[in-house]
This record gives structure tokens, sequence and C-alpha cells, in this order.
């Protein structure tokens, strides 16, 4: 089933234009002076050899290709590997929460208590999308003030605390652009079904459950990003968790975050569950919401222009990342993230059996 055309890629569909419009331009370059050929074809033989002789495969992952997994025990280790291996069964083209919630559609009837869930909801158009694709109310929960702790990114960096805040300059020009206000410093629904929250989920999560006593979760978006956060709501949603319900990890291929906070999670109580969806994070979506067409296509050149700058994949042959990638990704996951002007490590999966929260009270 195709989610309905509130997923916007339009951005990655220009990016893999430009990718095709370069392949094009280095073949005709390569017509007219052979030179460019043997060049080119040295290259990708010097790949395939190093390929066949690097001993780093599986031991770097999507998308970032940073932290070695040894450092880590067997048990989680293991886990990601498994993980990785279902995954690659269930990659999508789209945006893996947008994915998700359109499948809800039309489903279930108008009386019915589920809850939809969005932690981590920066502007509020991860929740809008999310109701626009389900037709469903969806809850969003922030702080709005930005992260609440610093956020370490495996060994490539840390996002400080107050990140992501509404009062940052970049975020209201871009609030502005999009056609977002503010009520008493929350979001406005624009017209959508959701209902935001602030304040931050270890103040926020269970005043809301208690006000809906009962009530199954059956979406479950995870934008907390920090291990200790993403581990604590899950705890404090246990509860709430049904067999069929989905939960969706923004930033899920971050080895010291939402996955091993998951992975803990999971082990814990003994939980049965599946993947299925493996897609695109949430936070580029927002440039589709740029009311204004030029802007809108400013925004997306300054999207591809960092990506680009960025180059952890493309030009920066002496870092470690950049081999990681090219002599140790699996083959389909090379094309997977270099198809997207963007981070490929949304993922989702559905929880198939209880465990031992079936005994809880």
């Amino acid at each position: 089933m195709d989610g309905p055309a509130v997923d916007n890629t339009t951005l990655h569909r220009v990016w893999r234009i430009l990718l095709i419009v370069t392949a094009l331009a280095v073949a005709t370059a390569a017509y007219l002076a052979p030179v460019i050929l043997i060049i080119i074809g040295g290259l990708i033989l010097i790949i395939i050899i190093g390929r066949l002789f690097y001993r780093g495969r599986d031991r770097y992952i999507p998308n970032l290709y940073s932290r070695d997994i040894r450092i880590y025990d067997d048990a989680y280790r293991n886990f990601i590997v498994d993980s990785l291996h279902a995954m690659r069964q269930c990659r999508i083209p789209g945006h893996t929460l947008v994915w998700e919630a359109s499948h809800l559609k039309g489903s279930p009837p108008d009386d019915s208590d589920e809850l939809l869930l969005d932690l981590g909801v920066w502007m509020g158009w991860s929740t809008r999308a999310a109701s626009d694709a389900s037709g469903r109310m969806v809850y969003g929960f922030d702080t709005f003030e930005g992260l609440v702790e610093d956020w370490p990114i495996e060994d490539e960096m840390v996002v400080k605390r107050g990140t992501f805040s509404l009062s940052d300059p970049n975020t209201q020009r871009l609030m502005r652009d999009t056609g977002v206000t503010l009520s008493d410093g929350i979001p406005n629904a624009l017209g959508r079904k959701v209902h935001f929250t602030k304040g931050g989920t270890y103040e926020t999560l269970v005043p809301f459950l208690a006000e809906h006593p009962g009530a199954p979760i059956k979406l479950f978006h995870m934008d907390l990003d920090v291990y200790e956060s993403c581990l604590h709501a899950l705890e404090t949603c246990k509860d709430r968790f049904v067999i069929g319900s989905i939960l969706v990890f923004d930033e899920y291929l971050v080895t010291n975050g939402e996955l091993l906070a998951f992975y803990e999670f999971q082990k814990r109580y003994e939980l049965e569950w599946r993947y299925r969806a493996w897609g695109l994070e949430t936070w580029e979506m927002n440039f589709a919401r740029v009311t204004s067409p030029w802007k809108r296509a400013m925004y997306y050149a300054f999207a591809i222009a960092m990506y680009l700058l960025d180059g952890r994949f493309i030009w920066r042959i002496l870092t470690k990342r950049f081999w990681h990638f090219w002599l140790g990704a699996h083959p389909r996951d090379i094309l997977f993230v270099l198809g997207a002007a963007g981070q490929r490590k949304s993922v989702s999966l559905e929880i198939t059996g209880l465990g031992k929260l079936a005994g809880d009270p």
C-alpha cells in the first residue's frame, strides 16, 4: 500500500536527477577523453579489490558508518546484525512515519480510544503529517525549548542541550516560511487534528496517560534522540502497548541512542516484534511545507548543498567513514543511502507478542 500525497519526497527526486545528470556528464567526458574512462575504471577496480580483502564488513552500520560495533557485548552486537538483515527486507523510498500513518487511514471506528503519539515534534510538522496521512487525532509532545540533555551521536559529535529550540533564529525563519504560528509558546494546529503538550516527556507523559485510562497506543513515534529520554518514554508507555502497536524510531540507526534504548526495553520484557519499514527521517520533510515555491526551491538547494559539503561518502576520501562505507557497506545499502539527499535511519516495527508485559497490572 502506497502512502498518500502527504509524503513529499521532491527533495530526494531532485537529488537523484542531479546524480543521473552527473553520471551522464561523466560518461560523455569519458567518451571524449578515454583517459577519464581509464581513471574511473581504475578507481572502481581498486574499490572492488579492496572490498574483497576488507575486514570491516558488518562492523560499521548505516547510516553513520562510524562506530565499530565490536565495542559492544555479544548480545547487543548480534541484535544489531540481525536487525540490519531484517531491515534490508523492508526498505521504503519515503518517510517511515508517513508510510505507517497512511496504513491507519480508514480504521478504526470513530469511537476507538487508540492513541497516536509523536514524541519530539520540533515545529509540529511530523505530527501534522501523521494526522494528514491517518485522518486521525495525533498527540504531540515537546518542550519546544530544544533537547533536554546533550545528545552524543556515536563517535562523531555531541549535539548540545537546547538545540532545536523554537527560539533559534533559523527555526523561526523556517516557521515563518511554513506558516507555523505559536500560541503561548506552542505551535498551532493549522487546521489539523493534532494536540500539542508542552514540557519534557519526563513530566508530561504520565499525566497524559492518566487522562486516557486504558487507551492502547496504536502509533508511537519516537524522535527524542537521546538514549535516556527514549528509554524513559518506552518504560512510561509500556502498559499501553498492545499486540499490533506500531513503534516508529526517527533516529534508530544510532547505536548509542534509540537503537540501544529499544534493545534494552525489548530484552527486559521479552517482547516479540517484527520490522516493517526502513526509510527517511522526518527532518527534511519540513522544507516541503514552505509555502512560497521559490523559497522552497532555495531550501532544497540549501539541503543538497549541505549534503554535498558534508561529503562523508562522496569526496572526503581521507576520512575513515568514507572507506567504511565504500569497502564495507552492503551493496544495496550503498545505493539506498546515496539515493537520498538526507538520512535513511528511520525504522518502524510492530509488536507481535507482549512477553512479560502481558502479565503486568
